[in-house]
């Protein structure tokens, strides 16, 4: 049986904090692969779209070149609707039976999980590996199998973005590659 950590997002640019604590997740909870599932539209930032889903994922795709363990799924880009983790988990089990399920996520979503849509759901299919940065204490939950990895990484798609808006030639924290899919895009939009 196949031990697969899925890590979702909006990986709006990845950046090599996202391949950071991936690989401190794998590690940790000897995984034998990571998934890379970039989100349609997270339903907690409908205000925000992200950039295309296509973009996003030929990103994914160029930042895990060479990464063995790395892979990216499309299946909530395939959907074109707000994505939601329990409909992505029964869709891949039901795909994968013999795959064990082992969700990434960050501590500020830990502690937002009770708000997500049937999280009791996803807690069947998936024990959860908890990213714990910044010193966050992480709160273990009845009914949830948890797992806390710790680790830091100063990198921010949100501070990326911006450098990107101004032009800047050198982004700290984005792969080379990334940077030149995102250069070349931006020369095709006028």
């Amino acid at each position: 049986m196949k031990r697969i950590g899925i890590f979702g997002g909006s990986f709006d640019p990845v950046h090599e904090g996202h391949l950071h604590l991936a690989g401190l997740a794998k590690n940790a909870a000897a995984l034998d692969e990571v998934w890379f599932l970039p989100c349609f539209l997270s339903p907690h930032k409908t205000l925000h779209p992200p950039s295309d889903g296509k973009l996003r994922a030929q990103w994914l795709r160029a930042a895990i070149e060479g990464i063995s363990w790395a892979k990216v799924d499309t299946t909530e880009l395939e959907k074109s609707t707000p994505s939601y983790s329990y409909q992505t988990l029964e869709t891949l089990s039901a795909r994968y039976p013999d795959h064990q399920w082992f969700w990434l996520m960050g501590g500020d979503q830990w502690d937002a999980l009770p708000s997500w849509k049937h999280p009791e759901i996803l807690a069947r299919f998936a024990s959860f590996i908890v990213l714990a940065r910044n010193g966050r204490e992480i709160i273990s939950r009845d009914g949830y199998k948890m797992q806390i990895v710790h680790g830091e990484h100063p990198a921010s798609s949100t501070k990326i973005r911006e450098a990107l808006a101004t032009a800047e030639k050198e982004i700290p924290y984005l792969p080379a590659r990334v940077a030149d899919l995102i250069r070349s895009e931006a020369v095709k939009t006028p």
